[in-house]
């Protein structure tokens, strides 16, 4: 019978022994989860970002592109400019290209007929 209850024992404190180590790195890995979602959340949010919509005609303002394509804006009044990424400054070239080419290259008959 003591026996028994030693073996017993001894199985309950291997059980509770191995129920404690996997209850820390259960609560490890929750903790480490939350960790990593509250710092995701606090310190590499962007900063709030003010976009600002104006009207501009086009006598009001001259049109640049540098060598590194990116748009220049300048106000004929005040002599100050913005300078914008490069990827705006090909898109706004490209259609000011095509809206350009489009009143020069009018075609009246096609060159070709396809049959």
């Amino acid at each position: 019978m003591k026996e028994k209850l030693k073996i017993a024992a001894e199985f309950v404190k291997k059980a509770v022994k191995n129920a404690m180590i996997y209850s820390v790195i259960i609560v490890a890995t929750v903790a480490a989860f939350f960790i990593g979602v509250y710092y995701n959340k606090t310190v590499t949010e962007k900063k709030g970002v003010k976009y600002e919509v104006t009207k501009v005609l086009k006598q009001d303002v001259n049109l640049a592109i540098d060598e590194n394509n990116h748009l220049i804006v300048i106000q004929n009044k005040t002599g100050n400019y913005t300078i914008y990424q490069d990827s705006i400054g090909i898109t706004i070239f490209k259609l000011y290209a095509k809206n350009v080419w489009g009143q020069h290259n009018t075609l009246s008959e096609p060159t070709q007929t396809i049959k």
